[in-house]
């Protein structure tokens, strides 16, 4: 059992989604019908990731250079992988995104031993990407979902950080949520511990305040349900 807090990337540990950056710099104009059937639902997350990725020709070198020249930070970061590190909990990115902008920027924060689990690319002749499941089988949908049931149902603590329509089924798997936009409009009223979050200080400072009575309550509520 461990202490987790699982984070989404685009959009919430970057203010930006980057992986839409990546697609309207460098995607044929295509990307934007696959994004059409997406919104409309006839697309998982990942399969328009899938689709859109495909249609790009720049080279690894050429991505990662524009994703070190446009990334903004979510203001706090560091503090709570300092705050998380001090008291024994373990940050997990999990992100429907690209492991090619997602390893760069943690390592880039000098974060490279923070855990992150995130859409597999290659290059082939064209781009491509994979989706794991914690077992190591391919999905295509659901992903985040899979690592959220997971942790849960290996006895972990979980409080999970995001904020967009892919996180609302991991997140209510989550003892604890942190949430801004789509997510926390969607959680109102349904997560009976659902705090707001816009920089990661805010989420900083309801840790030093209730986590040791979170787990407090988790472990007496585990010992008597053991």
């Amino acid at each position: 059992m461990a202490n987790v807090i699982c984070l989404d990337f685009d959009d919430t540990i970057v203010l930006d989604n980057t992986a839409r950056q990546i697609f309207e710099r460098f995607a044929a104009p295509a990307w934007h019908d696959a994004e059409v059937a997406y919104r409309a639902g006839a697309l998982s997350v990942e399969q328009f990731n899938a689709a859109a990725l495909d249609l790009i020709e720049a080279s690894a070198s050429e991505l990662v250079a524009h994703v070190r020249g446009g990334v903004r930070l979510r203001d706090g970061f560091l503090r709570l992988t300092d705050w998380a590190h001090w008291h024994g909990w373990l940050p997990i990115v999990v992100s429907n995104g690209f492991d090619l902008y997602v390893d760069t920027v943690l390592d880039d924060l000098g974060l490279d031993r923070v855990t992150r689990h995130a859409g597999r690319t290659r290059f082939d002749y064209r781009w491509r990407v994979r989706y794991l499941s914690p077992r190591g089988i391919p999905v295509e949908e659901g992903f985040k979902v899979g690592y959220a049931a997971a942790f849960r149902g290996a006895g972990d603590f979980v409080v999970y950080i995001g904020d967009g329509a892919s996180d609302v089924s991991p997140a209510s798997l989550a003892s604890t949520v942190f949430a801004r936009s789509t997510l926390l409009e969607r959680l109102s009223g349904e997560h009976p511990r659902l705090y707001p979050f816009e920089t990661f200080d805010d989420a900083v400072a309801v840790l030093d305040r209730e986590a040791e009575a979170w787990l407090a309550s988790f472990s007496s509520t585990t010992a008597a349900g053991g």
